[in-house]
Order: C-alpha cells, then structure tokens, then sequence
C-alpha cells in the first residue's frame, strides 16, 4: 500500500496536524510521517512518476516537505521552488539534501508567480476542504499544468478527484492507480481508469495523473 500517512480522524488531521509533525523533535520522526515506513528501511527518495511528464522550465513542489522530491525535479526543471509550511521550511533549509533556486512559505506572495509546472505528491489528500479548493483556484491561474499523486479518499471523507472534477479548471486525462513496490521502492502501476469513473468511486486506493488548466495553451 502507497501511504505518506494512515488516513486519520478530521478531528486530528490537516493544518494543525501537519505543523505539529514539523515541530517534531527528531528528523526521523518527520521523515516517517512523509514517508510511512522510512524507519524500517523505505529510503527517503522521490518518487519517479509513470506518466510522461511536460517540459518545464520552472517547477513549485507544493507541499515539499523535507525535499524529499528535489533531486527528481532538478533533473526536469531548470528552476524548483519548495512550498510548505513556515516550521517545515526551516526543517528543509536544514534537512534537504539537494538545494533549490528558492523555498518560500509565503504563499500570499508566491500565488502571483507563474510556473510550467506544479508537482503535488501525496499532499492535497491532507487538506481540508475549503482550503484545498482555494488552491486548486490558484494552480489554474499560475500554472498551466499540474501533477498530483494522490490517495482517493482525503483525510476528510472527500474525493480529491471529485473537488477537482467540481472545480471545473482542469482538463484531466486518464488516471494511473499505484502502489508502493517494496522491492525498487518507486511506483508500482496497478492499472489505469478514466477520470471519470475514479471521481464517482469511494476507494483508498493511490493515483496519479496530469491536469491541464482550462485556458492553457499557446501564449498562455
């Protein structure tokens, strides 16, 4: 099973949650809520996605946490900038192990850049919900494509496809269900299903696909 983190109670989950495990005393401990399993031996690596990715000059990791995705992005993007929390920012600036051009938790400010690329891995399945629609309203505006990896069911009882869906700013393509392989510690693919269909269902289960913001094109 692909898990950042068990499913939680919305009583516990979410903002304060999250800035929380970023105060954590140990390093490990962060690392384990990122990554379930890093302290039985999962490494701290990124994700490699199985989708054909767009050029991207300039890429956001929304909700980049310890810079766990940094070496991949660099090898696509000549220019990452790292979102997060104020408290999990200052780990990262201590904690990553490659650096990037920026990393800001000043999002106030950093809605107003424009990107290639927004790459969101396993983050918007812990949001609450009406903060999860206000950013959906601003990767539209700032970038023209996104990249989610994320479990169906959000910590609040919500599909995270469906908000998408509902949104109404995003073209999506076909949907890849993953799971974690214990053996190469990437993305196992598990099968594909139209958007469509993984936005009506009720499953746990982990996918990932490409968002196309309505109004993205030439000149964009």
């Amino acid at each position: 099973m692909l898990s950042n983190e068990p499913k939680e109670d919305a009583g516990v989950a979410g903002l304060d949650d999250w800035m929380a495990v970023a105060r954590a005393d140990s390093a490990d401990d962060v690392r384990e809520r990122i990554l379930t399993g890093y302290k039985e031996g999962k490494p701290f690596t990124p994700y490699l996605p199985t989708i054909a990715m767009p050029q991207a000059d300039r890429v956001l990791d929304f909700g980049c946490g310890l810079g766990r995705n940094f070496p991949y992005l660099k090898s696509i993007a000549r220019s990452v900038t790292g979102f997060d929390l104020p408290p999990m920012i200052a780990r990262c600036r201590e904690l990553a192990v490659e650096p990037v051009h920026a990393l800001s938790d000043d999002w106030s400010t950093l809605a107003s850049s424009r990107f290639d690329l927004i790459y969101a891995a396993l983050v918007l399945q812990h949001i609450e919900p009406a903060p999860a629609r206000a950013f959906l309203r601003d990767f539209a505006r700032m970038s023209s494509a996104l990249y989610l990896l994320t479990r169906v069911e959000s910590d609040f009882g919500e599909n995270v496809l469906a908000v998408v869906h509902d949104s109404g700013l995003f073209h999506a393509g076909d949907c890849v269900e993953v799971e974690h392989d214990p053996t190469t510690h990437q993305l196992r693919v598990l099968g594909r299903a139209p958007f469509d269909e993984v936005r009506r269902t009720a499953t746990s289960g982990h996918y990932e696909l490409l968002l196309r913001s309505h109004g993205s094109g030439p000149g964009r």
